[in-house]
């Protein structure tokens, strides 16, 4: 149930534990729970308005033709929604053929996932349909989970106009083994018009997004909670002898409603506007942007400044940039915890090989300061932490996440190493108050290798692959503090390729067979949940064309 494995998978500096099968934490990156990352789906519905959004129902990776990590967040142009890092993912579009995905995935505990994905496009605009979905029973401190999610986009070109419009609907449950459990569900839509003429265009947006989630079991009183966002944005683009100027106004309404345990009701108005101007500078090209807004959530009015000069130097394409991130934070609040706004200055530098070769390599760095940094409890599924809610970190936190890689391929073999460290520091925790773990590894790696060939004429390629990963140390959040020492594990992977379109991969998981402490504690045990042990998956992938 891995929607993202980029992200997914240890040894990552954005690992999620136990996601391919069903869990749902919060996501992070580099010690931030919210404004850390964010996938954006720019064919198909909004997937997190409201957020959270239903958590287990991610899209297959069989979805996409690509993931593009983005070196920013996006901070001016983003507003109140920026991050410190991005992933978009990529649809193929514009096709003048049908093409379809079909992906069926079986595992340990009952593990049984189906997806299917149709689209059909030419100039003159397109559709697309989803359906999704998967259960799975007892594994790595779940009972049973079950997830499904459906879809449909369409697009239609008409001269200088373009319009876009998508909706679809989301559902999972979840049991873990100490009883506890949760049901969601949610419904979000999009619509889009673009113009554009030459180098001049403009755009105007609508989305709309509700969810409900309850829980209960266990030692949960029951409660639900019903959320609402509404989205309207509009914006306007030029591009002229190189050079290209922008702007963009956006306004947000949203409630959250809690009865049962916990009860409270919120609502939030937002308003945010933003301009951007690219040029040509010292042989590179030159981004700046500046937004200002008033988050009523928050009741706070901020600015957001950001720039990037980007260069392509001899083989490597360089990049240098900073930028000022807001993530307002003002429902789902721990107890005796005000609405506070999360404010980050964040520098970013970047290089990666930029023609194609046997060799690739890239290196990253992302440093800088955040202000009253959200906390959260490290738990398996989204009610359990919504629950908790979030407070602020009091003082400041900084944070280096260097990550780098390098990558060999010819065309029988190839291998990879890549891997993060990360350097962060809080402001001594005032007397009295508990001092927030450390949940996020401090360093990682990934490394990889193996062969590829090819039988039957062409017809039939074989790959298999050995993989080690490991995970630095972490620290779990009970009382004392828990450390979880750093680990290595290892993976075996054998991928089947058929008329290049259809695709069987098995992956055997922690080939050392070891059971290894979780962040959160099984409530029927009072001891720490351990992941899986070792582990077989079967994913089968067929893509059609006509």
């Amino acid at each position: 149930m891995d929607a993202v494995s980029w992200w997914g998978e240890p040894g990552r500096a954005g690992w999620m534990p136990g996601v391919w099968f069903g869990l749902a934490p919060p996501v992070s990156l580099a010690g931030l729970v919210v404004g850390g990352w964010q996938l954006d789906e720019p064919a198909r519905a909004p997937s997190s308005t409201p957020w959270p959004g239903v958590c287990q129902a991610r899209a297959p990776l069989a979805w996409y033709d690509s993931l593009e990590v983005r070196g920013m967040g996006g901070g001016a142009l983003a507003g109140f929604g920026g991050t410190l890092a991005g992933l978009r993912a990529h649809t193929p579009a514009g096709e003048q053929r049908a093409r379809s995905s079909f992906s069926l995935a079986n595992g340990p505990g009952g593990l049984n996932e189906n997806a299917l994905t149709l689209t059909r496009g030419d100039s003159l605009g397109g559709f697309g349909v989803d359906v999704s979905s998967g259960e799975c029973g007892a594994v790595g401190g779940l009972q049973r989970a079950s997830r499904h999610l459906w879809g449909a986009r369409a697009d239609l070109v008409r001269g200088h106009h373009r319009l876009e419009a998508s909706v679809a609907q989301r559902g999972a449950s979840a049991q873990l083994v100490g009883l506890e459990e949760q049901s969601a569900s949610g419904r979000s839509g999009a619509a889009a018009w673009r113009w554009q003429r030459g180098g001049t265009g403009w755009t105007a947006a609508f989305s709309r997004g509700l969810d409900w989630h309850e829980s209960a079991g266990g030692l949960l009183a029951p409660s639900n909670r019903a959320a609402q966002e509404t989205r309207l944005s509009a914006g306007f683009g030029q591009a002229r002898d190189g050079r290209e100027v922008g702007a963009r106004v956006e306004w947000t309404g949203a409630s959250v409603r809690r009865s049962g345990s916990g009860a409270f009701l919120r609502g939030s108005r937002a308003i945010w506007g933003a301009a951007r101007a690219e040029l040509p500078a010292a042989g590179g090209r030159l981004e700046l942007a500046l937004g200002a807004g008033r988050h009523g959530g928050v009741d706070r009015f901020d600015v957001a400044p950001s720039a990037e000069f980007r260069i392509r130097a001899r083989r490597f394409d360089a990049a240098l940039g900073f930028e000022r991130v807001l993530t307002p934070v003002w429902a789902d609040l721990a107890p005796g915890t005000e609405p506070f706004l999360q404010r980050a200055w964040i520098g970013t530098m970047r290089l990666a090989t930029a023609q194609p070769g046997a060799w690739r390599a890239r290196a990253s760095l992302r440093a800088g300061r955040v202000y009253s940094r959200a906390l959260l409890e490290r738990l398996p599924i989204e009610e359990l932490w919504l629950r908790r809610g979030l407070r602020s970190e009091s003082g400041t936190y900084d944070l280096a996440l260097a990550e780098g890689g390098l990558e060999w391929e010819v065309r029988h073999a190839g291998g990879g190493l890549e891997g993060f460290g990360l350097a962060h520091r809080s402001t001594p925790a005032p007397d009295g108050v508990a001092r927030a773990p450390r949940a996020d590894p401090d360093a990682g790696f990934r490394a990889w290798l193996g062969g590829r060939a090819t039988l039957l004429g062409g017809d039939l390629g074989v790959e298999v692959r050995g993989e080690a990963a490991g995970v630095g140390a972490r620290e779990a959040q009970v009382d004392p503090l828990r450390r979880l020492p750093g680990f290595v594990t290892f993976a075996l992977v054998g991928q089947f390729t058929l008329l290049e379109n259809a695709v069987i991969v098995l992956r055997a998981r922690n080939l050392e067979d070891r059971e290894r402490a979780q962040l959160w504690t099984d409530s029927a045990t009072g001891s720490p949940a351990l992941a899986e042990r070792r582990t077989l998956t079967l994913t089968f992938v067929w893509r059609l064309f006509n």
